[in-house]
C-alpha cells in the first residue's frame, strides 16, 4: 500500500489520481511504508536497501563499499 495516493486498501493507488492531485491522501507515518507514491521508495525503504548494499552481503566476491574510492 502506498503512503501518498488514492483508493484505499489494498494498494491506495490509482494512476488517475496520483500524489498531489485533487483527492489524494497522505498516510500519517511514512516510515511504515515501502512505497511513497507507487513509484518512489520511502526514506525507510531506501535506508533498508542502502544498509543491505553497504553490508557487502550481496556482492560476490565480498567487496568493501569504499574499494573503488581508494587511490
Amino acid at each position: 500500500m502506498v503512503c501518498c495516493g488514492f483508493g484505499g486498501p489494498p494498494y491506495n493507488f490509482d494512476a488517475r489520481v496520483t500524489c498531489g492531485q485533487p483527492g489524494y491522501q497522505v498516510c500519517g507515518e511514512g516510515a511504515q511504508y515501502v512505497s511513497w507514491d507507487g513509484i518512489h521508495h520511502t526514506e525507510a525503504a531506501n535506508k533498508f536497501i542502502a544498509s543491505k548494499i553497504l553490508s557487502m552481503a550481496y556482492s560476490t566476491p565480498r567487496t568493501p563499499f569504499d574499494f573503488f574510492c581508494r587511490r
